[in-house]
């Protein structure tokens, strides 16, 4: 079975956290919630408040790391732990997954040089070689997407990555989501 890890905190972008959590659980991946805020229970931009499954970054290794974005999100650049997570996920060869503003996370660390990629189109400025006008950009071990809408194409794109597009278009299907078009 894949694992994935999404980590949650103040701020975080609602519907891209939970869309992804959804679309993997029901393609069968296990997902630890982990929420960064000291307590299981977080709040994301729009004040809607889910409960996490840990407190904090598991010591485990995880399939996937999934990052949503929110404005929170700049709360975490430069955070050694969170940092040195996604390095050791990147250099494993593991999957990074980063959508609306969390790709900025990438950028700092210099993995986004190597990798097309989108972004939420505020974040232009500083990620100048963002796709932002894509979905989702799958390349290598790095899955980007650009914003709340996205948060579908770019979990089924996660989906594909750790099990198999049989599966995604079979779960696509059943939520009428036009997905394999969607996808750089």
């Amino acid at each position: 079975m894949s694992t994935a890890l999404i980590i949650l905190f103040p701020g975080f972008e609602e519907i891209e956290a939970i869309s992804t959590i959804d679309v993997l659980r029901r393609g069968g991946v296990d997902v630890t919630i982990a929420a960064l805020n000291g307590e299981k229970n977080i709040t994301g931009a729009h004040h809607i408040t889910c409960v996490a499954d840990v407190v904090g970054i598991p010591a485990k290794e995880f399939d996937a790391i999934i990052i949503p974005g929110g404005a929170g999100v700049l709360r975490l650049r430069h955070n050694t732990e969170i940092e040195n997570l996604i390095r050791k996920q990147y250099e494993s060869g593991r999957l990074v997954a980063a959508i609306c503003a969390a790709p900025i996370l990438l950028h700092d660390l210099e993995i986004l040089n190597k990798h097309r990629h989108t972004a939420h189109f505020s974040m232009k400025d500083t990620l100048k070689d963002a796709l932002v006008h894509e979905l989702t950009v799958v390349d290598g071990n790095i899955i980007t997407g650009c914003g709340p809408a996205s948060g579908i194409n770019f979990s089924l794109a996660i989906l594909e990555y750790l099990i198999n597009i049989t599966l995604v278009r079979e779960i696509a299907h059943g939520m009428m989501c036009d997905y394999w078009d969607k996808i750089v």
